[in-house]
């Protein structure tokens, strides 16, 4: 009854991810004369210019504006921007327990059939089956783990994982130690606001805009 509660909440909320708006922001050519930049592109690379354009990344993958950006993950096949990324959390945080109590579940199956003696008289497919799905479950849960520990730290820092990767191509995120030109340039985050304030924000429900 657990696992099938669970996967009804994991259904439902894969329903939900790939149906909500992750945060589409509408190009408006207004803002390139604004900013005097030639593309959307441009204007993004130097928001500093438009503090509208505040974290607005656009997609490698499907070309989409989004505020707040993560990345897109192909496994759900959308983007993660302001407007999912809490439902993302709570979708791979979903996964990682259904998949941890399938593998017990399936852990005490096994055991039962061997303390028993029962496991030479059980279905040889169907043992197969649980077997490999355990196996297969405990791969996930792995990796799935460390995926989570990932984005939890990005949440308590305020960083996004594309800004992380691709943080030399948004000044906001360039510091120079030394006014010189052949200074070595470090990353700094200018969103990080203390790990209390950066979870509390990351948790307030986001304000459905025009934009």
């Amino acid at each position: 009854m657990l696992i099938n509660a669970e996967c009804a909440l994991l259904l439902w909320g894969f329903y939900r991810i790939l149906s909500c708006d992750p945060g589409i922001f509408a190009c408006d050519s207004s803002y390139l004369a604004e900013a005097g930049c030639k593309d959307f592109v441009e204007a993004i690379y130097t928001s500093e210019r438009l503090p509208m354009l505040s974290r607005v990344r656009q997609c490698t993958w499907c070309k989409a504006n989004i505020r707040g950006y993560d990345h897109h993950c192909p496994a759900f096949g959308t983007c993660i921007g302001q407007k999912n990324h809490r439902l993302f959390m709570a979708l791979l945080t979903g996964f990682v327990v259904a998949e941890s109590t399938y593998t017990m579940c399936s852990t005490k199956y096994i055991t039962i059939c061997i303390s028993s003696g029962t496991i030479k008289s059980e279905n040889p497919v169907s043992l197969n089956m649980v077997i490999s799905t355990m196996l297969f479950s405990i791969l996930q849960v792995l990796w799935q783990i460390v995926f989570l520990m990932w984005h939890i730290y990005c949440i308590c820092f305020n960083i996004k994982t594309y800004e992380w990767i691709n943080w030399k191509k948004y000044p906001e995120f360039q510091m120079k130690e030394q006014p010189r030109s052949d200074s070595e340039v470090k990353s700094m985050n200018p969103y990080d606001k203390g790990m209390l304030c950066n979870i509390r924000d990351f948790l307030k429900p986001v304000l459905s805009t025009k934009t």
